[in-house]
Parts: structure tokens; C-alpha cells; sequence
């Protein structure tokens, strides 16, 4: 069974940078002015563009600005040197077809489990609510998504805890089973899996490795550091053994990582290499997977290429609805 791949899934293949970088800049210069340097700081902390860009290119996003009928002061004394967004021509009021669409890529995105970016477009989604024609479709996009119900100020505070092996908190949470009650619990890491947000760590009341629902932490009551060595839970963590096989330009150009290894070289056969890799994060994964196209063929396990499978026509149907 052949998994076919489609390379232009990858975002950075559809997306126009170009108007992306305009529209990213627009929407700071809504909020208040920005200088050169500023507009540039905040182009390389975006998910998209994620670099810094020179001088030049700010300016040369400005004049396109300018070209689709925005008035924008040139920095000066007057402005402290910064771009003013004096006047846009554009029309803000969403129809039914703007919302599907972004409602299409906020699906795309959480079927590849990249719940980060999920959290970024929720937030970008919530001010294009302030816009919106009617109170059905300002509902839509700010609840209309699988991470609603998160405390994010909760879901920080677990993620920064989750970086250290050596923190330990108490948190009240909402079990299925128990009801509420107080947990001492070693986060190590956070996944998305089925639509929901699970921190992984040590529960200390039940000595077990434990993975708990983000939505269900009610209050983290205490954090403590803990100086002595703790085994990271990241070490035990189950995997998933993969094998696939590579042909073409991708099996000439392929490298190996501590992840993976050659278990079968054969330049004769039409897939030359043969890899096993141990897999403990599917998204990434899944994403370098995608990136070798149709050159790569998944062996094992069925549940991987069932997976993979559902998650490409799932990608396909909603482009082509879309």
C-alpha cells in the first residue's frame, strides 16, 4: 500500500508571502504605528514569516500597502519615526464564503495536530470576530474550534513547567472518575491528539506516569522546584517503531537522524532504502513523512498509514469544498 503524498500541503507552497507579509503588516498598523525596526521584530516572531527582515523589505511591504490604496505617513520627527496608517480602502465586513474558508484552514491545521498554530489562529480569528456581521458568525469564529474551554494563562504555565524536569506542581483537576481533587504532578510534555490537549508527566498520588486533559486542570494551586535529579518521563515515553521506504530523488538526498536508521539498502530495487524510525511526536513526523511526496511508501504499522491516509483526504476534501 502506497501512501500518496502531496508536497503542496505544506504551507509555505500556498501561501503567498508576499501578501501574506502585507496583510501581517496591515493588521499591525490597525492597531497603533510602528517603526521599521518594530514591524521587523514582529515579522520574524510570526509563524509564517519567521524571520527578520531587512530594511528594504519593510519598506518595499509598505509600498504595496500604499499601491492597494492605503495612505501611510512616512516616519518622521512628528510621528517618532514611525508608519502611520492614515486611511485603508478595504471592505471589513466578512460574507459567508471569508468565513468558510477560514474556518477550512483552522480545520486543516488541527488535523495535522499542530495545536501551537491552532492557538495562533485562534487569537488572530478572535479579532476578526470584532468585524463580523452578526452574533452568529462572531460565535463561530472565536468558540468554533477544538481547543475551546482551555485556560491559556493555565496552558502556559504548564508548558513552561513542562520544559524543566525538575518542576513539580499541584493542580486541581476535574477526573472523569473522581470529580475534582488535588493532584502533585511532573509535567513533561504537552500533545493533541483527537481534538484535545493532554499534558504527560508523574502523578505522584498514584505513582504512575499519567496523561491528563488540559481543559479538565482547573487552578495550578503551587509550583515547586525540586533540586535532586528526576528521571524525564520523555525517556519512558511510549513509541511508535515505523518503517518506510524511500525511492527516488528523496532516497539519494536522505539523511538519517537519531531517530531513524537504514535497516535495508538495495540500489537495485525500485525503493532503494529501507528505514526504521522510533516515533514519539506524530506531527513531526507525519510532516517529514509528507515531505519526501510520493517517493515514500509506508510499511508498517497499518494504523500509521490509515492515519496518514485520513488525514491527506481529509485535507483534500476540504480544499476541494473550499
Amino acid at each position: 500500500m502506497i501512501v500518496q503524498t502531496n508536497k503542496s500541503i505544506n504551507p509555505d507552497n500556498n501561501i503567498s508571502k508576499t501578501g501574506y507579509r502585507a496583510l501581517f503588516v496591515l493588521m499591525k498598523l490597525l492597531k497603533k504605528p510602528y517603526s521599521r525596526e518594530e514591524l521587523a521584530l514582529e515579522c520574524q516572531s510570526d509563524p509564517i514569516i519567521k524571520k527578520d527582515l531587512s530594511k528594504d523589505t519593510v519598506t518595499y511591504t509598505i509600498n504595496t500597502l500604499k499601491k492597494a490604496g492605503c495612505i501611510i505617513s512616512r516616519p518622521s520627527v512628528k510621528t517618532d519615526n514611525k508608519y502611520v496608517l492614515k486611511y485603508h480602502p478595504f471592505n471589513t465586513l466578512l460574507t459567508a464564503e471569508h468565513v468558510d474558508a477560514l474556518q477550512a484552514l483552522r480545520e486543516s491545521v488541527a488535523s495535522l495536530g499542530d495545536w501551537e498554530l491552532l492557538i495562533y489562529l485562534n487569537n488572530l480569528y478572535a479579532k476578526i470576530a470584532r468585524i463580523a456581521p452578526d452574533n452568529e458568525t462572531k460565535e463561530l469564529l472565536i468558540y468554533k474550534h477544538p481547543l475551546r474551554g482551555i485556560d491559556y494563562k493555565i496552558l502556559n504555565e504548564l508548558m513552561v513547567c513542562a520544559k524543566r524536569t525538575t518542576e513539580h506542581i499541584n493542580i486541581t483537576y476535574d477526573s472523569p472518575e473522581n470529580g475534582p481533587e488535588e493532584l502533585e504532578f511532573a509535567p513533561e510534555y504537552i500533545t493533541f491528539e483527537n481534538d484535545k490537549l493532554y499534558v504527560w508527566g508523574h502523578n505522584k498520588k498514584y505513582d504512575q506516569i499519567a496523561y491528563l486533559r488540559v481543559d479538565k486542570v482547573k487552578r495550578i494551586n503551587t509550583v515547586t522546584f525540586t533540586i535532586s535529579p528526576q528521571k524525564s518521563v520523555c525517556e519512558q515515553k511510549p513509541l511508535t517503531v515505523v518503517e518506510f521506504m524511500l525511492k527516488g530523488y528523496s532516497a539519494i538526498m536522505y539523511t538519517d537522524n537519531e531517530h531513524e536508521i537504514i535497516i535495508k539498502e538495495d540500489k537495485d530495487s525500485e525503493y532503494p532504502l529501507t528505514i526504521r524510525a522510533e516515533v514519539s511526536n506524530k506531527f513531526n513526523f507525519y510532516q517529514r513523512i509528507l515531505s519526501f511526496g510520493t517517493d515514500c511508501k509506508i510499511l508498517s504499522p497499518q494504523s500509521v498509514k490509515d492515519d496518514i491516509l485520513a488525514k491527506l483526504k481529509n485535507i483534500k476534501a476540504r480544499y476541494q469544498n473550499g
